[in-house]
């Protein structure tokens, strides 16, 4: 599996839309509806898993705890993740690409002390050690291909990585779409708490039956996943059934934000070229 450091490799496929993803499954839980409508469409479309190295050195007890309860104890689980996530990708059509950025629960500081070596240290504050990966993922995200919508994670649920991706790619000044970080915005209140103060707009895209069975296909790939969230794949499909029927009433949906002031200040849609209407604000 080759990680990507910077965008360059793939610059000749010039996508409409790069998707933001912290691990190996945000996007496709959050966005995967949308992505397979867009592919559908014609578009070329990237999803950007930011934390998908595989770690060195010695691993924390809670990271072996995880990898044991995820099955993959034995091998190397980023490794593993990532073929998960190729095979989704290639499910819905998108283009796949890892950058080298360590899950948190991996990340230690200088002297070796683990950054984030419990559960409750993953929804706490972010570690001042993690500047320095900000500062980088900032340079990164601003070197993708300008011409793209760039669709990056909400942060319901307050993950320290999912709000280290979304303040990443503020700090680009490019224009932002935001998804909501699916399981987690299914709890009550996470998408609100995640939105904070300001004008926020939001869009709800429909999707059709075909869509919405390609998002959950895509969705039970990530197998070592799944009783992280659910019971079993048929608890996981009825979850995914549910929300996208609470998002949109009638027809089933998945919602998307962007901050008014933001698409002000921007200079164009930020949702991406106009020609690509069907799926702007």
């Amino acid at each position: 599996m080759q990680l990507y450091a910077t965008a360059t490799i793939c610059q000749e496929e010039h996508p409409e839309w790069i998707y933001l993803s912290p691990h190996l499954d945000d996007v496709v839980f959050s966005c995967g509806g949308r992505i397979a409508l867009q592919v559908r469409a014609g578009l070329t479309v990237w999803v950007v898993t930011v934390c998908a190295a595989s770690p060195e050195g010695p691993l924390s007890d809670y990271a072996q705890l995880l990898h044991a309860y995820w099955g993959l104890e034995e091998v190397d689980a980023p490794a593993a993740r990532r073929e998960e996530d190729r095979a989704a990708l290639a499910l819905l059509g998108a283009v796949a690409v890892h950058w080298d950025f360590r899950d948190c629960i991996y990340r230690r500081a200088p002297d070796g002390r683990f950054l984030y070596p419990n559960y409750d240290s993953l929804w706490g504050p972010v570690a001042e050690e993690d500047h320095a990966m900000l500062e980088e993922l900032t340079g990164r995200i601003a070197e993708l291909p300008s011409s793209a919508g760039l669709c990056v994670p909400l942060g319901a649920g307050r993950h320290v990585d999912h709000r280290l991706v979304r303040e990443a790619a503020e700090r680009t000044r490019r224009p932002l779409v935001y998804y909501e970080d699916y399981p987690y915005a299914g709890e009550a209140g996470k998408v609100e708490e995640a939105r904070g103060e300001g004008e926020w707009v939001a869009e709800v895209v429909t999707l059709d039956g075909a869509a919405l069975e390609a998002k959950i296909a895509a969705a039970l790939c990530y197998r070592s996943q799944i009783t992280s969230f659910w019971a079993d794949e048929a608890d996981l499909a009825a979850h995914f059934r549910a929300y996208a029927g609470e998002v949109g009433g009638e027809s089933p949906a998945e919602r998307y934000w962007r901050q008014r002031d933001r698409a002000s200040s921007g200079g164009r849609n930020p949702a991406g070229p106009d020609h690509r209407a069907l799926f702007s604000f």
